[in-house]
């Protein structure tokens, strides 16, 4: 295990060990509409890491064994064209889904790891 206290702060936020099976999803397609209602879920229970890449403004919220339609005044938000990774929070249950809803039409590319 890596002496953490040699690192530098970066260093150390990156120190996190090996990573996983890289599982590429599906594109998820167009988001139809802004309604909360337009949300997408994705099944993640087998991932701790996701890469997330969206064409456009994405909301998103991680839910545990039922789909969660996003809600644009609470949920935090990924801006477009930016490659995001995001650590799956375990503590939800068995099942988890990344729920994520399109500030405007757009694709979004989910990688596993």
């Amino acid at each position: 295990m890596a002496d953490l206290h040699k690192l530098t702060v970066q260093e150390a936020m990156n120190a996190g060990g090996a990573g996983g099976v890289w599982t590429v999803n599906a594109i998820s397609s167009a988001h139809d509409g802004t309604a909360d209602t337009d949300t997408k879920s994705v099944d993640v229970s087998g991932a701790g890491q996701l890469g997330i890449y969206a064409a456009g403004d994405i909301y998103f919220r991680f839910s545990s064994g039922a789909a969660q339609d996003c809600v644009a005044a609470n949920d935090l938000l990924i801006p477009s064209e930016t490659l995001t990774f995001i650590t799956v929070p375990r503590g939800l249950g068995p099942t988890i889904y990344f729920n994520h809803l399109g500030v405007a039409a757009c694709t979004v590319r989910i990688v596993e790891v």
